[in-house]
């Protein structure tokens, strides 16, 4: 096609020479007599049409490559502020709910304390009461004690002696009689005062001190709160800057898509004002077309090897946990502002990503990586992480986690599992955006590259 190309323009070129010596003047057929001068004039008519012909395949060339890219880079960076905005406002979402939340738990606990709080004053109150009784009916006692124990100084002899009659004495023994009977249940109406006393001032003090429990768990629960606001705070603020990102490059895709279809109608008005930029465009484009076969026969080998190595255990006995698995996040550190921070092999990362993430799409079967015993399923982290995840222990510090699946775990913990059965569903649960599956690798408390392990 190059060939031909080179043809097209030495036959243009030729056709304008001729075309010039068809016009020439008297003096101009004298030069043109001169075989060498014709020769040279050729010559250099030729070089001047194709040096101008790289030239504008030069620019076409780049052009293209510059449009090709921007319109690459402004799509790839549209699709990553997208998902980290979705991404955001999931969590945004969640925040909301915890703290809604967390304010009706703060309110229960108010209106508890405000009704214990009432009910101590109230004891109180019924405490002093009751001691003020006390203290009377001890007065009481003492005089009557005091009164009693004045009139036994007089002995029943004398008593007998100095009254008027026999029924006159009887009468004043009985009277002292009875004053003892009456001392008697005085006392034991004081007893039971103080029993009672005793019973409401230990309440007094367990409910004292239950209240002030309740009020340091309100204290704590209000800290809690301010921290998920100031978190609502700046994941709105988050998903305002994410927003406009998107916004911009959007505005950045549809300019470079503008400029595409400029530099699309000045192609088109080359290729019609010359056949051998036509012919050079026209290579281009077959370039260009080889170039997408061979990144197709690319992703095609890369698939197949996907799928080869789905099938394959590593020497250390684990497989992948998909069939074919479609990586979206690698494991290591990352500018990704949401992932935590992490001391790896004494470097600190302020945003690490801590396994690899698959997506294979929504309710994919997750299969156990390597033979092991389930030790947690389920939710492990809440209520800190709502996800539903499993656990397994391979033995030798080695721990394989697979996070974010659907609410219907298959597995439970204690469970034996042997490597390739089924231990759930890729899902989006926890902190997540859309279906995935988080697979971790910890060895001996250290997260690992699940490459190491895998085939």
């Amino acid at each position: 096609m190059r060939r031909r190309s080179h043809l097209a323009v030495l036959l243009v070129a030729l056709l304008a020479v001729g075309g010039s010596i068809v016009s020439t003047s008297p003096r101009d057929l004298t030069l043109a007599a001169d075989p060498l001068a014709q020769a040279r004039a050729q010559k250099a008519a030729i070089e001047r049409q194709l040096a101008d012909q790289r030239t504008k395949l030069a620019q076409l060339k780049q052009t293209s490559s510059q449009l090709a890219g921007q319109l690459d880079l402004a799509k790839a960076e549209l699709a990553q502020v997208t998902a980290e905005y979705q991404r955001v406002v999931g969590l945004l979402e969640q925040v909301r709910v915890q703290v809604a939340e967390i304010i009706a738990r703060l309110a229960e606990l108010r209106a508890q304390i405000a009704a214990l709080n009432d009910e101590l004053r109230a004891m109180a109150v019924d405490i002093a009461f009751q001691n003020d009784e006390l203290r009377a009916r001890e007065t009481l006692l003492e005089e009557h004690v005091r009164s009693a124990y004045e009139r036994t100084q007089t002995s029943l002899l004398e008593v007998i002696l100095s009254s008027e009659s026999l029924d006159a004495a009887t009468s004043q023994i009985g009277y002292l009689l009875t004053i003892s009977e009456q001392d008697k249940a005085l006392a034991a109406e004081i007893r039971l005062i103080r029993e009672q006393l005793m019973i409401q001032k230990e309440t007094l003090k367990d409910g004292r001190a239950a209240l002030s429990e309740a009020r340091k768990l309100a204290s704590a629960e209000e800290q809690l709160l301010k921290d998920r606001q100031a978190e609502l705070e700046e994941l709105e603020r988050r998903t305002a800057e994410l927003q406009a990102a998107a916004e911009q490059k959007r505005a950045e895709q549809e300019a470079a898509l503008n400029a595409a279809l400029e530099a699309q109608g000045d192609v088109a008005a080359q290729v019609a004002a010359n056949e051998a930029a036509f012919a050079a465009a026209n290579n281009l484009v077959n370039q260009l077309v080889a170039e997408q076969a061979a990144l197709e026969e690319a992703r095609r080998r890369a698939a197949e090897e996907a799928r080869n190595r789905s099938g394959r255990t590593s020497p250390r006995g684990f497989a992948w946990p998909e069939a074919y698995p479609n990586i979206t996040q690698e494991w290591g550190p990352t500018n990704f502002w949401m992932e935590p921070p992490y001391t790896y092999r004494g470097t600190y990362y302020p945003h690490f990503h801590g396994g690899i993430d698959m997506a294979s799409g929504c309710g994919t079967s997750i299969a156990a990586s390597g033979t092991g015993v389930v030790v947690a399923s389920g939710r492990p982290l809440w209520p800190w992480d709502t996800g539903y995840g499993v656990v397994i222990d391979h033995g030798g510090g080695i721990q394989t986690w697979y996070w974010h699946l659907t609410n219907n775990v298959v597995v439970h913990a204690g469970q034996p599992v042997t490597i390739g059965q089924l231990i759930g569903y890729e899902g989006s649960t926890g902190f997540s955006t859309g279906c995935h599956l988080h697979f971790a690798f910890n060895d001996h408390g250290v997260w690992e590259n699940p490459r190491y392990y895998l085939p």
